[in-house]
């Protein structure tokens, strides 16, 4: 009897560990002219974390329905036939992704398993950037030097035969951007442009113009700027937390001329990202303990904020915790954020719902297995211009001010990946 309980039991426990959710459409094709609507029937037999999101029949990204850690079992999610943006899309098939079970997975094909640095090859990494080809981009603040590296790890030594560009001097570059062919460099009070390919400096952006009040005061006026980001439109956005504000140039002209805007109020700090378009995502300022990152709208002539995330609420351990110490955002081009945190060490993943920041799952802990997804001191993130990589900088700088451990100066890269993924077409006419 007592072998036949534990049998059940045990034949109870795989089903509902490999158990699926169901994604039910309440129908499969929509006129744009009826006003109607897609509904999907969500049955969730396990808490989990969920997501569902819309891509045309060439799989270019449309919209996030859902995606979030969930203790409900049934639930449902319209589509409204619109985009992220808010536009309707045009006529045709649409295909519905449901994904469960996010991981990240060590990429043992780039550099050595999976990692470059932890025997010497980084001083002080700070940043990491990707471009469209794949090339990935390492600031090594300690030593003063951008590096770059092919899509597998190895040295691009494409930059005059060698593959990084030297600082012009101290005080190094804080942080870089990455666009077309062109390296942004955050700098003393400006923004250095240089050739990635030849390492030339083309020109500079910004400065901090005393004489020029009503331009410094409105435009920018770069003191002591840190984070760079861009957008698709020719905007370079700098942070300047010192200065708790940070501006808007377009990045195709030099010094001030570009200067389009500068922030009022929040606490712009040291790390960000974009959405490639008219969405800033900065964590929060050293004086604020970087506890958490706000949205932030360009509104062309002027900056707004959306809203903020502070603390993460994961509902599935029915726990809330303050969110501090955020030394890394990036943006996975599908509106979803992975938040490095320095201590506690942690990468989490919250998306963007266009009212407010949801909590999706949360990976790492303390120590030096890269497969583990451990981390000393971990610093700052990118996401692959295809979503479809996560890598992350370990510096080699002291945890905190009271923990002087070192950090292991190390770039790591993790392959996205889920343990359950579904897709539905639905046909919009």
């Amino acid at each position: 009897m007592v072998r036949k309980i534990i049998m059940s039991f045990f034949i109870t426990f795989i089903s509902a560990l490999f158990a699926q959710i169901e994604c039910v459409p309440d129908k499969t094709s929509v006129s744009l002219k009826s006003g109607d609507i897609f509904v999907f029937t969500i049955n969730n037999p396990q808490p989990t974390d969920i997501s569902i999101k819309v891509y045309n029949k060439n799989g270019k990204y449309i919209r996030t329905l859902y995606e979030k850690s969930t203790t409900e079992k049934l639930f449902e999610v319209p589509w409204d036939l619109k985009d992220m943006e808010g536009n309707q899309v045009n006529p045709g098939k649409y295909i519905i992704k449901i994904k469960t079970g996010l991981n990240l997975v060590l990429d043992t094909s780039f550099g050595k398993n999976g990692i470059i640095g932890g025997d010497d090859v980084f001083v002080s990494p700070r940043n990491v950037r990707v471009d469209k080809k794949g090339n990935v981009y390492v600031l090594d603040y300690g030593a003063g030097i951008i590096y770059k590296f092919n899509p597998d790890g190895s040295p691009a030594n494409d930059i005059k035969g060698k593959n990084k560009i030297l600082a012009p001097d101290s005080p190094y570059w804080l942080n870089i951007a990455i666009d077309n062919g062109r390296i942004y460099a955050s700098y003393n009070h400006y923004v250095l442009v240089y050739d990635a390919k030849t390492g030339e400096k083309k020109y500079s952006i910004g400065g901090f113009h005393d004489n020029d009040v009503e331009w410094k005061e409105k435009k920018g006026g770069l003191g002591l700027p840190n984070w760079v980001g861009i957008n698709s439109d020719y905007r370079l956005y700098v942070s300047c937390p010192r200065y708790t504000y940070f501006a808007a140039f377009d990045r195709r002209k030099r010094e001030k001329e570009g200067g389009l805007w500068r922030s009022k109020g929040g606490a712009p700090g040291e790390s960000g990202d974009t959405d490639g378009k008219k969405v800033i995502y900065l964590a929060h300022a050293y004086y604020r303990n970087r506890n958490g990152i706000t949205k932030w709208i360009d509104k062309d002539t002027y900056v707004e904020i959306a809203y903020s995330i502070s603390e993460i609420n994961d509902p599935i351990k029915n726990k809330k915790e303050p969110m501090v110490n955020v030394y890394g955002v990036a943006f996975d081009g599908e509106y979803g954020i992975y938040i490095v945190q320095r201590d506690p060490v942690r990468i989490i993943k919250i998306s963007d719902n266009g009212f407010g920041f949801d909590f999706v799952k949360q990976f790492g802990s303390p120590g030096e297995d890269a497969s583990k997804i451990e981390f000393v001191a971990p610093r700052d993130a990118v996401v692959s211009p295809d979503g479809r990589f996560l890598y992350v900088i370990e510096d080699g700088e002291p945890i905190s001010k009271t923990n002087t451990t070192p950090g292991l100066a190390r770039l790591v890269k993790y392959k996205i990946t889920y343990e359950y993924e579904k897709e539905i077409v639905v046909d919009v006419k």
